[in-house]
């Protein structure tokens, strides 16, 4: 009896994303950049290398990933609402000399002993969030953090409150405004009245 052994596609790879996992509230949660950042790394999940995923810059920026400000935000998104785990942690807390190594929680990692990672089921913390105000809260340390800095203006004698930062949805969007109290006398209306 011969084995059947499936044709390579012509059209090469594909990134594989159920629609399960983009129906969800968590997903809905993500910003442009957080899913854009996804489709970047997730580019790089194969066959038996979940937990070995980096996510540099320099994997990245053929993506259309150029900040790494926008990068690090959309890692901290993505696995404070379950899509990414980390597996390995780098960066200046290892030294400086490797980089953080992650892994795809709705698939299975195998043992890969060069870099500790067992092997384990998928996970699926994504799927804890049961709506977007839930995934929206989880997210809510990370969007408040550095918000509300107070600096004087250097040209009047005013102090301007800083604006909360933009948030992901343009309908479910807090009212915030800049508040600027100014310490000037405003000068008296001169508009004369009707006799």
């Amino acid at each position: 009896m011969t084995r059947f052994k499936p044709k390579a596609d012509p059209r090469g790879g594909h990134v594989r994303i159920y629609w399960a996992l983009l129906d969800s509230p968590a997903w809905r949660a993500l910003t442009h950049a957080d899913v854009r950042v996804y489709l970047a790394i997730r580019r790089r999940l194969g066959k038996t290398n979940n937990g070995d995923i980096s996510a540099t810059l320099t994997d990245t920026a053929h993506h259309g990933i150029t900040s790494s400000s926008t990068l690090a935000a959309a890692l901290q998104r993505l696995e404070s609402l379950g899509f990414i785990a980390k597996t390995r942690q780098g960066g200046i807390a290892m030294g400086g000399k490797v980089c953080s190594l992650y892994r795809f929680t709705d698939e299975p990692t195998f043992d890969m002993p060069k870099i500790d990672v067992k092997a384990a089921p998928a996970t699926n913390e994504w799927q804890a969030f049961t709506s977007i105000a839930h995934a929206k809260s989880a997210l809510r340390p990370v969007l408040v953090k550095n918000t509300s800095k107070v600096r004087s203006s250097k040209h009047s004698a005013s102090t301007i409150e800083a604006e909360r930062l933009f948030c992901a949805s343009t309908i479910e969007h807090e009212s915030t405004s800049v508040l600027r109290s100014s310490k000037r006398r405003k000068a008296p209306s001169t508009v004369s009245q009707p006799a």
